[in-house]
């Protein structure tokens, strides 16, 4: 989608290269407009006049410029806003929590009671800076506890990777030795045939795969440190039983000539014309058609 710069009207297809930042005020400047008007460290936005920094301007993620306000405006919130379930006593507060959140981020993100909000933003930082500082605290452990187990498992996944590229260049090496072996033994052998057969055994034997020890698992689990995986016992239960289903699909049963005519139907036909009835065409033939045409379409057994 085609881009514009609100200050220099500069679009992407004008200049492919063109690179929008935006700051957090949500409003876009492409870089070239940043170094013209940003010659000092803070200046006003063009668009809503708000001092901003050029040290906080940042590469555009997002086309609509309202999706990338808003995200700012999230992460900001949620620096301070970072408890979790398990600091609440009851699901109602913490999702009451996660309520206040949320209603915070659409009044800053749509403009609504913006000195309002702000001060109920300080008010909260005020009152709990401690619990702040230790979830940012515990927060930055865990990452650096999960980038530690993911480089664990790279390391992993990267040690059986040489492991396999070994085994295949010993594979290799091997095969090539049995074909100059056997060239060697057709040049001098007078049995010709058993050095072939030789030569095709060897080749199976290699051909066979051969177990790779696995490289050693990472011992951590969330914290970092070694920790005891225990082992929860499972009740199968018992063994399935697969019992087909039963479905009667057939519809009531086809009334015979008789019936047909005992129940009143023959009250409702027309008389035969003379020339019907000398070929020995009856009116219960006529009905049994009809009827069997319509049960048709209820499955009912021919």
């Amino acid at each position: 989608m085609e881009q514009t710069c609100p200050r220099c009207r500069t679009s992407t297809f004008q200049n492919p290269h063109l690179k929008l930042m935006v700051n957090v005020c949500g409003h876009r400047l492409c870089t070239n407009c940043i170094e013209a008007v940003f010659t000092h460290p803070t200046s006003n936005c063009l668009d809503c006049g708000k001092l901003l920094r050029r040290s906080e301007f940042r590469a555009q993620l997002f086309e609509d410029a309202s999706v990338e306000r808003e995200v700012d405006i999230r992460k900001r919130i949620l620096r301070d806003y970072n408890k979790r379930q398990e600091d609440f006593k009851t699901l109602r507060e913490y999702n009451d929590y996660l309520e206040e959140i949320e209603e915070i981020i659409f009044n800053l993100a749509s403009g609504t009671d913006i000195e309002q909000t702000q001060e109920r933003v300080e008010k909260y930082r005020a009152a709990n800076q401690m619990q702040i500082v230790k979830s940012r605290s515990m927060q930055a452990r865990h990452i650096q506890s999960m980038e530690q187990e993911l480089a664990a498992v790279l390391e992993v996944d990267e040690m059986q990777q040489q492991m396999q590229r070994a085994e295949a260049e010993r594979l290799a090496e091997l095969r090539k030795k049995a074909r100059m072996d056997v060239i060697d033994l057709l040049a001098t052998t007078s049995r010709p045939g058993e050095a072939v057969r030789q030569h095709l055994q060897k080749l199976d034997d290699l051909s066979r795969p051969t177990e790779i020890a696995a490289p050693p698992a990472p011992k951590t689990l969330g914290t970092g440190h070694e920790t005891f995986i225990p082992t929860i016992p499972m009740d199968e239960g018992h063994a399935y039983v697969y019992v087909p289903e039963s479905i009667d699909t057939d519809g009531p049963p086809l009334l015979s000539l008789d019936e047909i005519t005992q129940r009143g139907y023959s009250q409702h036909w027309r008389s035969l014309t003379p020339t019907e009835a000398a070929g020995g065409f009856t009116m219960d033939h006529a009905c049994s058609r009809v009827l069997l045409d319509a049960f048709s379409g209820l499955f009912c057994p021919a």
